[in-house]
């Protein structure tokens, strides 16, 4: 398995293979950056066979998973879905067949054209929402209803809170996306699911801190809850360089209370507990050896090649 979480500043994109399958969790880019145009594009062209059996003109995805529909977490939505089709199509939506408190109330989101993007990409489309590869990933959300009549939720932030929550297990490695879930979400989607507090307890080698590793999302609850109270190999910040002062990445995620730093970054001498994508495109190989493989990577055209 290979995974690469983007350099697109204060958004978040990532993508990984595992075994024949190919997911997109979340499509931010940044002015420097598209995912689609600058990598996925690139990537598949240096390949055969890659065309979806539904829509012939498009590239085949086995799924996206768009954690919620904010923007920095599908500002390329439109050049993905110019040129992808996935099979699977994950996201907060409000399509037929749904149980009516699963239906995500769009009047709670400002206006924004990569959203309207993404409901004409959900036509059609049938629940449930459902992982691509079962044993290996499972997803997790709180439903919208509730959020919507819980006053401490919808506070927080109604949008956030509804983020889908996934969990990836692929050769004994353990990764945690949970989105942008803030604090209160945290402790409720933890407090609804025995199976997310059963794999939060067998422990997490890589967590993607969730809501950029904002202080405001910073969970002690979920560390709790976490093997050891903190993850094996590595915190990864999808964050701009520098940041104002609402925007504070908390310090907590870079210190050894928070992490083991079982991985090969830099010196030996000199562990590595948290990495902003700021410092480059984060590259990931999840062998069979005992802790994955992590490179910072800058040259695109490297990057490509390690997916090769």
């Amino acid at each position: 398995m290979k995974q690469v979480i983007f350099n697109v500043g204060g958004a978040l994109a990532t993508y990984t293979e595992f075994r024949d399958k190919k997911l997109v969790v979340d499509i931010g880019k940044s002015k420097e950056f598209s995912p689609t145009n600058d990598f996925l594009l690139p990537l598949y062209k240096k390949r055969e066979n890659l065309k979806s059996n539904i829509d012939k003109t498009k590239y085949h995805v086995d799924q996206l998973i768009i954690s919620h529909p904010h923007d920095d977490h599908l500002s390329d939505i439109s050049e993905f879905n110019d040129k992808f089709y996935p099979e699977l199509l994950t996201c907060p939506n409000d399509n037929d067949g749904m149980q009516a408190g699963h239906h995500i109330n769009w009047k709670l989101l400002e206006k924004n054209p990569n959203v309207d993007i993404l409901r004409k990409m959900l036509n059609g489309r049938k629940p449930p929402l459902k992982e691509v590869i079962k044993d290996f990933e499972y997803i997790y959300y709180i439903p919208p209803r509730d959020c919507e009549q819980s006053n401490a939720l919808s506070v927080e932030s109604y949008c956030n809170n509804i983020s889908i929550a996934v969990f990836l297990i692929i050769n004994d490695h353990r990764i945690f996306l949970p989105g942008d879930l803030q604090k209160t979400g945290m402790d409720e989607i933890i407090s609804r699911n025995q199976s997310l507090k059963t794999r939060l307890a067998g422990g997490v080698d890589i967590l993607i801190a969730p809501h950029h590793g904002l202080q405001s999302s910073f969970s002690t609850v979920m560390f709790d809850y976490m093997k050891n109270k903190k993850t094996r190999c590595l915190n990864i910040v999808s964050e701009k360089v520098n940041t104002n002062d609402k925007r504070n990445v908390d310090s907590r995620y870079s210190t050894s209370d928070y992490c083991f730093a079982k991985n090969d970054i830099g010196e030996k001498d000199e562990p590595h507990y948290q990495v902003k994508t700021s410092r480059g495109h984060i590259f990931i190989d999840y062998g069979k050896n005992d802790y994955p493989r992590i490179e910072i990577i800058n040259d695109t055209e490297l990057l490509i090649k390690k997916f090769l």
